[in-house]
Order: structure tokens, then sequence, then C-alpha cells
């Protein structure tokens, strides 16, 4: 009796263990997985804990690559709720994004949200970095030399 109740155990157990894994195989749905898109090489670079946030000159460009695993067509930037117009170069392996501010984020923080859609599958990647952009009289002063009487 109590050989058949170990017998009857070790078998409730090897299936509670082993039917985890004979559902978890869907041979349907192998090819749609889904690899999510990731963001690199911001430019200007993103603020890190020990630096400040970088500045950038009015109406500046600032750039950053998406890995080949996103859909080109639907890469989309915006700062302050205004769409950047980008330029999309497909290097192979990832695709190389640049933009140019909008005039009117002249002497603001600007936070550039980054969106983009996988080839393959529903994966959405959202990302962005904080930059701050120089005031247009600051530029002027800056480059207009100081000269004394």
């Amino acid at each position: 009796m109590k050989i058949i109740k170990s017998l009857i155990t070790t078998i409730i157990l090897g299936a509670v263990f082993f039917s985890g894994s004979a559902f978890a195989y869907n041979a349907g749905n192998t090819d749609d997985r889904c690899i999510a898109p990731k963001f690199k090489t911001f430019s200007p670079p993103e603020k890190t804990k020990d630096t400040p946030v970088p500045e950038v000159e009015p109406e500046a460009e600032v750039g950053f690559t998406v890995s080949g695993t996103a859909d080109p067509t639907t890469i989309r930037a915006v700062a302050k709720d205004q769409p950047l117009k980008l330029d999309i170069i497909d290097r192979k392996s990832y695709y190389q994004v640049k933009a140019r501010l909008p005039a009117v984020l002249n002497g603001k923080y600007v936070r550039i949200h980054l969106k983009v859609k996988a080839q393959k599958g529903e994966c959405i990647t959202k990302d962005g970095w904080l930059i701050k952009v120089k005031k247009a009289d600051e530029v002027a002063t800056e480059a207009a030399p100081a000269t004394e009487e």
C-alpha cells in the first residue's frame, strides 16, 4: 500500500512539473516572436549621473540610431509636442536617424520622445533624452567678442 501511494505521488508530481513545458510549446506562433527594437547613440549624448544636461544651439541637429529590428516607417520623434522631421538612413543592421530642432524650442529644456514599432509582432519601444536649447540671444553674445574702449 505504501508503495502504491508513493508511486501515485510520484506520477502526480511528474505530471505537474512536465505539463508546464508541454503547454509552453506553441508550434503555430514560432515566427511571430517579437524582437523589440533598441535606441542607441544619442547625439548630443544623454545626461548621465555625473554630467550636466547637454546644451545645443537653437535649431541644432539631433540624432540617434535604432536597431535593425525596427520598422523604419514607424520611427517617430517628438520634442515639446512638436513632431520632428526625420532623415532616416538604412545602414543594413541599424537605422541612423537625424532631425533638426524647431525654432520655437529656443531657450528651453526639451525632452525628445522616441517611439518605434518592431518589424515582426506588436512590440513598441519608447525612449528619449533631455537636452537644453540655448537662447538665440546667448548664442549671439557668445559669438560676438566683447570690445573694450
